[in-house]
């Protein structure tokens, strides 16, 4: 059976307790980033491994941590992967079959510092199911074509991080694309709408994050994770 994981990275933090409750059931496997864990334990979540330097997690948070038999793994402060790769790597461990992993996650993974919410954008291109979330954004990457279903009114970008996108077609949206090629430098794929209870995106070759907003706030009881 698949597993979903949630990862708490040490970024910016503007969830609801009733999102971050639908977010980790019992069945998700939960890792914390070093500072990650403090927002954690303010949602009340207990995580199967902390991972990290230590340096940013509260003392009381530590402690609490280690009375519930949390897995702490210290390492040193120099090194050379962040916090975030390292536990993406101790996912690929602890799962051993990529099939195993659904999904991944990722909580307070961006804001604070721009340097860190780049390279973490950016490890989706080696770690390809990871998913990052605001209240009402969620962020992936894509390398082929793909359908979005039940995300009529979703506000829609792309960024592309190849040289070119070739043959982009999109249909089910605002602004369709019927075969065109976008190089990286275009702003072109920036706020579109989805128009349609399914919308495809289909491209011959390229690399891209895809950024989705759910303007309709009134909506959040839909969430699906």
């Amino acid at each position: 059976m698949k597993k979903k994981f949630v990862i708490f990275l040490n970024g910016e933090y503007k969830y609801s307790q009733e999102f971050m409750d639908r977010l980790v059931s019992e069945e998700t496997i939960c890792f914390c980033a070093d500072g990650g864990a403090n927002f954690a334990f303010q949602y009340g979540k207990v995580p199967e491994m902390i991972i990290g330097d230590l340096d940013s997690i509260e003392k009381k948070v530590l402690e609490y941590y280690k009375s519930k038999n949390v897995l702490i793994k210290k390492f040193p402060r120099d090194k050379d992967f962040t916090d975030f790769e390292l536990i993406l790597e101790e996912i690929n461990k602890i799962s051993g079959n990529k099939d195993f992993v659904e999904k991944i996650f990722v909580v307070g993974g961006l804001g604070n510092r721009l340097d860190m919410t780049l390279s973490n954008l950016f490890l989706m291109e080696k770690y390809k199911n990871i998913v990052f979330l605001l209240e009402d954004e969620e962020i992936f990457y894509a390398e082929k074509s793909f359908v979005l279903k039940n995300k009529k009114n979703f506000e829609f970008s792309i960024v592309p991080i190849s040289k070119n996108v070739e043959k982009l077609t999109l249909k089910g949206f605002k602004f369709e694309t019927d075969g065109i090629d976008v190089k990286r430098e275009s702003s072109r794929l920036v706020s579109n709408v989805i128009c349609e209870n399914e919308a495809s995106i289909e491209f011959e070759s390229g690399k891209l994050i895809v950024i989705l907003k759910n303007k309709n706030l009134f909506i959040k009881k839909f969430w699906r994770f």
